[in-house]
């Protein structure tokens, strides 16, 4: 087996979706909502066969970015998009025993490259939460310090480098390349005159995508400015025919086109003051921004926040890593018009808890045929539905795992918990077989997705459930469901001790979650005793002329459904009695 070089065996690949996502409003690319210029569309339908069929010729776009940006023509490298321009910078000056140093969190891309070359990366903490600080960064450089890298405004926490002190590192690290990546710095309020210092300093690079600004994302166009003797060597290593010739194009058109570049300022500007005051006035915690986006800090509501954005068909950009963003979204500015769909979204309702076996799903021919199956397996005899039935209602045995043991054991029959738990899920589901994935697509839907519609814009709903979270999600995303959920809390979430009956993962629901009134619908006795312990309005799911019906209002439901297909008269009747009380 052919195996890659040992520098990037550890490195995990920039994820990109495979298809268009489909959404109301896409945020999490920092992509430009306006899209390109009229001028550059117009361009591109007049590109020639002839210049379809020879390869590119840059001179057109390296002399206008040269007048725009004052520098002279040599001085300038057209990329495949700033990616490419930073990778070509890093492969052609960072050897493998050398490192790159940068604040983190930043674009991830330098990382990547510089680990492919087999080189260290090495990131800089702040002292000040995503303010730059120059002084820091110089104190990092070592002698094997090649390359330093800085984003400005950085992304994804907005903040912008002073010019003053791009040109402190510049003078104190001269034997030290420094990468100024300046694709953000059109929608900043505070404009540096960064160009300017390709005249005096030849160890700067700098940066800049024509993604964010002019809209061509897709057409995939960046530059290098540099010392023309960098430029040369940069040339060195990058492909002589990178950029396409339907880019060179756009790009043209895009740098003509003085008036839409200030119209984007100006509207970019403006949704994003919109959305930082926005967010501050629900009380969540966004951080000032110099760029296109803001970043804001949710809290323990971040992943309801992301839910509620995502469900109503507005995607951000959430971080698993590092720790300090772990709980925050990076938001794209949208079209000013379309801030107030984001708030719109993030509107306070109340909040609706599903447990899922019994209530939203009917699992009698699905779980409690895994037990009975399961108890078969183990004993070679029958179990009824009552005995299931008066077990459950016993409390206690919220997990069918230990229900079947417990089961068993009642009758004599001594058998390991693990076996009893892979015959179990063994029948009941196995993700990995083709076609049905076992009895648990026996499921039927209790509750209608046109239910779930009808009632979403007044509530928001969640799931508290002892079954996994694989199962759980698979069962949702079947009936195509899933959409409508902020937030689910499942047995893989919450320690052994602390799972039903214990109230702990209806207090994590409430805590990481903003409603006005908050109830819970649950089918067993477990179910009733973690409401109640948690201070949660909770409805039983039962006949009212069935046995565990009492039992379950004697340990403390307010009431009880019968059909949760009709959910949303239940609901429209305790919203008439609240009033009236």
């Amino acid at each position: 087996m052919i195996k890659s070089k040992k520098s990037i065996s550890k490195i995990s690949p920039y994820q990109t979706p495979k298809y268009a996502q489909i959404c109301n409003l896409k945020l999490d690319s920092n992509e430009n909502p306006y899209g390109p210029s009229d001028d550059v569309l117009e361009a591109l339908k007049s590109i020639t066969p002839s210049q379809v069929a020879h390869y590119p010729h840059y001179g057109g776009l390296t002399d206008k970015i040269a007048q725009k940006f004052q520098v002279k023509d040599t001085e300038v490298l057209v990329t495949n998009g700033a990616d490419e321009a930073l990778s070509v910078i890093i492969n052609t000056y960072l050897e493998n025993d050398e490192e790159l140093i940068c604040f983190m969190p930043t674009f991830s891309m330098p990382k990547i490259y510089a680990n492919i070359c087999g080189a260290n990366f090495r990131s800089v903490d702040y002292y000040t939460k995503w303010v730059f600080d120059a002084d820091k960064l110089i104190e990092q450089v070592k002698e094997n310090t090649k390359i330093i890298y800085v984003t400005s405004p950085n992304n994804p926490t907005g903040e912008l480098a002073d010019i003053r002190d791009i040109e402190k590192i510049l003078v104190r690290c001269p034997d030290t390349a420094l990468i100024l990546d300046v694709t953000y710095i059109n929608f900043s309020n505070v404009q540096q005159d960064y160009y300017s210092l390709i005249k005096k300093y030849d160890n700067l690079f700098i940066v800049k995508s024509f993604s964010k600004d002019t809209g061509l994302a897709g057409l995939r166009l960046g530059m290098i400015l540099s010392a023309g003797k960098n430029i040369l060597e940069c040339r060195k290593v990058i492909s002589p025919y990178s950029v396409n010739c339907a880019a060179i194009c756009a790009g043209l058109a895009a740098l003509n086109d003085n008036r839409r570049e200030d119209f984007i300022r100006e509207q970019v500007k403006t949704a994003r003051e919109a959305l930082f005051s926005g967010l501050a006035e629900f009380g969540f915690r966004p951080y000032k921004s110099e760029a296109n986006f803001v970043l804001c800090d949710f809290g323990n509501y971040c992943d309801f926040v992301f839910k509620k954005l995502e469900n109503a068909g507005i995607k951000t950009r959430r971080f698993s890593a590092p720790d300090t963003l772990k709980n925050c979204l990076r938001i794209t500015a949208p079209k000013v018009e379309d801030t107030g769909k984001i708030f719109n979204a993030l509107k306070t309702k109340d909040l609706v808890v599903f447990d899922l076996d019994g209530v939203v799903f009917d699992v009698s021919n699905s779980y409690r045929l895994a037990i009975k199956e399961t108890f078969k397996h183990f004993s070679g005899k029958e179990i009824s539905d009552t005995e299931i039935q008066k077990a459950k209602d016993m409390g206690g045995l919220n997990c069918d795992w230990d229900l079947t043991e417990f089961l068993l054991k009642k009758h004599g029959i001594s058998a390991d918990f693990n076996e009893i738990k892979d015959v179990f899920q063994e029948m009941f589901f196995n993700p990995e077989k083709e076609g049905s994935k076992g009895i648990i697509d026996n499921e039927k839907l209790s509750i209608p997705p046109c239910v779930f519609e009808k009632l979403s814009d007044k509530y928001d709903f969640a799931v508290f459930t002892g079954r996994p979270k694989d199962e759980a999600l698979y069962s949702l995303e079947k009936f195509g469901i899933l959409k409508y959920f902020t937030k689910i809390i499942s047995q893989d979430d919450i320690e052994k001790e602390k799972r039903k009956p214990h109230p702990e993962g209806l207090n994590r629901i409430k805590k990481e979650t903003i409603y006005n009134k908050i109830c819970y619908f649950g089918d067993t006795i477990d179910d009733v005793y973690s409401g109640v312990a948690s201070s949660t309005l909770t409805y039983a799911v039962a006949r009212k002329d069935a046995k565990n019906a009492q039992i379950l209002l004697e340990a403390g439901a307010k009431d009880i459904i019968e059909d949760m297909s009709k959910l949303d008269e239940f609901l429209e009747l305790k919203e008439k009695a609240y009033a009236n009380n």
